[in-house]
């Protein structure tokens, strides 16, 4: 039967000491991506390869340097990824959103992790070691393609954003993130702007854009300036998605 991870030890990560029913272990399994691909018995009977763990609040879930050696499902929450810039310090390049698996470079490479996971909020994960995994894809071919396009979609994403950066100057940069994040964490509203359900602070956006913070603040004042965005309580409103992707040209 899947557990509640007592002991590693991020300081400050909230578990709980009980064992988890094997039903809480099928529920959070259901809540990911990849669930649809499974009747419950068959989600019943991988639940048991998966140990369930929450993390607070800006914990660290794995840092870089860490061995390549589990599988993560985000259960709830945001997580973000960071890596090092030149300088050494830690750049927002990406935030997952719930249902997603990461850490799954441990299928394809080997060595230390060259990326740290890190909770955006309170989060809810569920983890296996890549050898119960590859072991679940070889016995399931659907889930095999599943990592395959997950992995595809994520490289394709860098490689736009590499693109956009060598093509396009930070404005046209910024209008093609905020529009992504609306795309992949946004709420559309009744009157039909769309919120952005994180809040980020500048210099993460900044990260994201390939620019400095300045330029960032003075470009989003300049978007509330023309009312493409708003700002609710931190968040990001999109009042209208479709004239902010025409600005992004």
């Amino acid at each position: 039967m899947g557990s509640i991870e007592n002991a590693r030890p991020v300081e400050g990560v909230k578990t709980r000491r009980r064992s988890i029913s094997s039903l809480d272990l099928i529920e959070s399994l259901a809540r990911l991506e990849f669930s649809y691909l499974f009747d419950y018995l068959t989600l019943k009977g991988i639940s048991s390869k998966f140990t369930f763990k929450r993390y607070p609040h800006r914990s660290t879930i794995y840092n870089a340097g860490d061995e390549r050696s589990q599988i993560f499902g985000l259960v709830q929450g945001y997580v973000k990824v960071m890596r090092m810039d030149r300088h050494g310090n830690p750049a927002l390049i990406d935030i997952l959103a719930p249902g997603m698996i990461f850490g799954e470079d441990a299928l394809y490479l080997t060595g230390p992790r060259d990326r740290a996971m890190q909770a955006h909020e309170d989060v809810t994960v569920v983890y296996t070691s890549k050898e119960d995994f590859q072991q679940m894809i070889s016995e399931h071919p659907k889930l095999y393609d599943y990592v395959f396009r997950t992995i595809g979609e994520r490289l394709k994403r860098t490689e736009d954003r590499v693109l956009n950066l060598s093509l396009e100057a930070v404005p046209g940069r910024l209008t093609r993130v905020l529009s992504e994040m609306a795309f992949r964490y946004g709420t559309v509203q009744e009157n039909g702007s769309v919120i952005i359900n994180l809040k980020l602070p500048h210099r993460e956006i900044a990260d994201l854009v390939g620019s400095t913070r300045e330029s960032v603040t003075a470009h989003l004042n300049d978007l509330r300036r023309r009312e493409l965005i708003d700002v609710n309580e931190r968040h990001i409103v999109i009042n209208d998605l479709t004239l902010l992707s025409e600005a992004a040209g």
